[in-house]
């Protein structure tokens, strides 16, 4: 029996508001929670904070979904594998382009 490994659904980051030049800006983002799913049929999820909230200051809150994130990379790395894969083919036939 196979355990599937659970892993977080979002991610939260955070990015805080910064004067630059006389304009206000924001910051570069820093991953301050996850959500991770319930267990069995439950819907929703668990907030884990890594950064407590009260110890940021005025910014903006990004939610991410992790699970898109995670299936993107997979497809990249899907389609360099392709990528190699064809070089290879092309260099077994004599068709190097080095």
């Amino acid at each position: 029996m196979s355990e599937q490994k659970n892993l977080p659904t979002h991610r939260i980051s955070f990015s805080e508001r910064q004067e630059v030049d006389g304009q206000e800006k924001l910051g570069r983002p820093i991953e301050v929670a996850t959500v991770w799913p319930r267990n069995g049929d439950k819907q929703g999820g668990i907030l884990q904070w890594h950064v407590e909230p009260s110890k940021l200051g005025e910014g903006a809150w990004f939610m991410l979904d992790a699970q898109r994130e995670r299936s993107q990379e997979q497809g990249v790395k899907g389609a360099l594998d392709q990528i190699d894969q064809g070089v290879q083919q092309e260099r077994s036939n004599g068709l190097d382009r080095s």
